[in-house]
């Protein structure tokens, strides 16, 4: 192991796992001034530590080994997703290991299938009747059981990441420039490579107060990822800058429509419902939507 860059490959691995010096110190049932020292570089860890320490990042960092710490800086730095090409955020640790296991067991398995370009279709919360647009890159490069996904419209930029569990997807995204979250749940498809997501949203608007805001959404496909980041970020700018996010009148099908909007009325005043039973959801061998999203 190089020790001369190992205090920075370590505070390095600190910010993207959110974890401070005495939480590893816990987990690693170690001092926290002996954390501290590494960090430093006072110290280099011994080989039993390390064994341990690199069996922790591993638990949360799928595939690190061992030989991760021998990388260049640089190299390291991209391999835990340090650079911001890599995880935005950390999966919370609150979230029980089952579920993790088995997100990670559905990304190793199906995750490359959910890979790709979206563009999405909502109501808008502001102009009744309309419908708005906005893009969705979702690739599997995060190596932690969870999707990566960025949103964008305009100058809006969501990042975050999604879990697959069973027969759906449950998200977190963040806008870091205005501190305000987006939960979403969609639909999957089993076994067949998806073409059309559908789904629930909740927000907040960008009024006054903040208000919160669901709205039902479906993702059509446009393009696949090559699996380059930069590449794939280029590709998900260029469509971005290229939407016009309110649909023009008479552009959505009226299938298309009926289905955003009809469980807004539930019999429940104030539910907003999309049941599975009525789910878009479609893989690449089922036919499309009837005109889709144009």
């Amino acid at each position: 192991m190089n020790a001369k860059d190992f205090p920075q490959k370590l505070q390095l691995v600190l910010k993207v796992l959110v974890v401070s010096r005495a939480g590893l110190a816990s987990a690693l049932n170690v001092d926290k001034s002996l954390v501290g020292r590494w960090a430093s570089g006072a110290v280099t860890p011994s080989e039993h530590n390390l064994a341990n320490l690199t069996r922790y990042v591993a638990e949360r960092i799928d595939g690190f080994t061992v030989l991760d710490w021998e990388r260049p800086l640089d190299e390291f730095t991209r391999r835990i997703g340090a650079d911001g090409q890599g995880p935005a955020t950390s999966i919370p640790q609150w979230i029980p290991s089952s579920f993790i296991d088995e997100a990670k067991r559905s990304a190793n398995q199906r995750g490359d299938l959910y890979c790709g370009l979206w563009k999405t279709t909502r109501p808008s919360h502001d102009l009744p009747g309309r419908f708005v647009h906005d893009i969705t890159l979702i690739t599997n490069d995060r190596g932690d059981g969870a999707l990566s996904v960025k949103i964008g419209v305009e100058g809006v930029r969501y990042e975050g990441w999604s879990l697959l569990l069973q027969h759906q997807t449950f998200g977190v995204s963040f806008d870091q420039e205005s501190g305000t979250m987006l939960f979403s749940i969609y639909n999957g498809v089993a076994r067949q490579k998806p073409q059309v997501l559908d789904g629930m949203n909740l927000a907040t608007l960008r009024d006054a107060g903040g208000s919160p805001a669901a709205s039902v959404c479906v993702l059509h496909r446009i393009a696949d990822v090559t699996g380059n980041r930069e590449e794939d970020e280029a590709m998900f700018e260029k469509a971005v800058a290229e939407l016009n996010p309110l649909a023009p009148e008479g552009s959505i099908d009226p299938a298309l429509a009926r289905h955003l909007t009809r469980d807004a009325h539930a019999e429940a005043e104030g539910v907003l419902r999309l049941l599975f039973s009525r789910s878009m959801s479609r893989g690449a061998n089922l036919s499309e939507i009837a005109g889709g999203a144009k």
